[in-house]
């Protein structure tokens, strides 16, 4: 497990965890003894052993990184989850937390306060994913495509969208058209937010580093900062059912 390094800029505390999964191992022991019995019973659920893999792994990860945050054995930490199915702490006073998996590689992000969304998906060709526009993009993006074609690619896009509706517990599916993700006039790589979902707090993202041929963001809402308005800036340097996937989605 590797700890990235974040875009400068990043409020202090935020952490992201990276694992690399090996799809074709066991699930370790070590790992399985530490999930409570309702979720290995989801992991058994899943009908293929490399998403067995992956469940079992990253809980097990996650599981270890909040303990080490707040002193509770790894096995007895409780959870709870919102109405969106967005997991907590339950009583521990601990950090927040997200988690997102694609392929072979997993991301776990911790925030000592506000609330943490992040994502992972692998890269498509652009062509792949012309079904999704309709159902992903703003209107005000969909316009901007068809004027003046895509200024960031689709994947961009998306990891952004979900890590930020992510940190907000929102369904993601039926809010993906109320945010609008656009490169920002000035240094290269700098994102501009708009939106209209019912928040007043500061949003950010950030792109995260991820291997080749993924795309992968963190989103932060900063709930000590209250925004009179809906427009909100983010700024970077260029997941279990809390995480919607491009198979949910195109499929529906």
């Amino acid at each position: 497990m590797q700890r990235l390094r974040l875009a400068e800029g990043t409020p202090e505390g935020l952490e992201v965890w990276r694992l690399a999964l090996d799809l074709n191992a066991p699930v370790a022991v070590d790992d399985e003894r530490l999930l409570s019995q309702a979720e290995w019973q989801r992991a058994q659920r899943l009908r293929r052993h490399p998403d067995v893999v992956r469940a079992v792994t990253t809980r097990a990860a996650l599981r270890r990184l909040l303990s080490a945050h707040t002193g509770i054995t790894p096995e007895k930490l409780m959870f709870t989850q919102s109405a969106y199915g967005k997991p907590a702490l339950e009583n521990a006073g601990g950090p927040t937390f997200n988690v997102s998996h694609s392929g072979h590689v997993a991301l776990i992000a911790l925030a000592p306060s506000g609330e943490v969304g992040i994502d992972i998906e692998r890269c498509r060709p652009e062509a792949e994913l012309a079904p999704l526009q309709g159902l992903v993009l703003s209107p005000s993006e969909q316009l901007g495509h068809a004027r003046d074609g895509f200024a960031l690619p689709f994947m961009e896009r998306w990891v952004v969208k979900e890590a930020v509706l992510k940190a907000l517990g929102l369904g993601i599916a039926e809010h993906l058209q109320a945010l609008s993700v656009m490169p920002a006039p000035g240094p290269s790589g700098t994102y501009h937010l708009e939106h209209s979902l019912p928040i007043s707090s500061s949003l950010q993202a950030w792109p995260l580093s991820a291997p080749s041929g993924y795309a992968a963001a963190l989103g932060y809402l900063d709930k000590s900062y209250v925004d009179a308005g809906c427009t909100c800036y983010a700024h970077g340097a260029q997941g279990q059912r809390d995480s919607t996937t491009f198979q949910e989605i195109h499929h529906g």
